[in-house]
């Protein structure tokens, strides 16, 4: 039921959004574009292994603490309850920045929430869409959007934590022309540049 409850509120504020007229920022492609050849599916994930409170927290100790890289993400969709967080070797007390590049293929307004359990932070063409930053159970953020004049290759930086416990990260879109509840971002769009 509490899935149910998530989908209807989501809908009801993209409808609400998408009502109301908000404008969304506009973002531009990276520049240049990454070659096909260059990229390989999901994105790059580095972990810091800490009991963070606060998406900030996990942000400040990537200036002063060597993460360790994991298997790519392939699609931003993990519902593990308890086990190991994302590709970690760990249950709980996980930092992940997760990087690459999204492809929004068509021009317009696109929305973006993540369901997660605990904080959560998104940034596209180095700009926060989405943050939904503390400690706190199962539960849907609020919506970001983004205008896109120009298709092609967006960096994309998320970063996520997991406290104890639980674990969950899921990450919805809503792209332009798209009416109804917010399916899951697909892996197809997700790529990142090999180390």
């Amino acid at each position: 039921m509490r899935d149910l409850v998530g989908w209807l509120g989501a809908a009801l504020l993209v409808a609400t959004l998408g009502a109301s007229g908000a404008r969304a920022e506009a973002i531009k492609p990276a520049d240049p574009q990454p070659a096909a050849g260059d990229l390989k599916p999901g994105l790059a994930v580095t972990y810091y292994g800490n009991f963070f409170r606060h998406i900030r927290e996990l942000v400040e100790w990537e200036e002063y603490k060597d993460g360790k890289p994991g298997e790519p993400l392939l699609r931003i969709n993990s519902r593990v309850g308890l086990g190991k967080v994302l590709t970690s070797s760990a249950d709980d007390g996980v930092g992940a920045k997760i990087t690459g590049y999204i492809r929004l293929d068509t021009p317009g307004k696109y929305s973006f929430a993540f369901e997660s359990n605990d904080g959560v932070r998104l940034e596209i063409d180095g700009r926060m869409v989405v943050e939904d930053p503390d400690v706190h159970a199962d539960r849907f953020s609020d919506l970001g959007s983004v205008q896109v004049e120009t298709p092609g290759w967006y960096p994309i930086t998320i970063r996520y934590f997991e406290r104890k416990n639980t674990s969950t990260l899921v990450f919805h879109w809503l792209p332009p022309g798209a009416e109804g509840t917010m399916p899951v971002v697909p892996a197809e769009v997700l790529a990142h540049k090999p180390e």
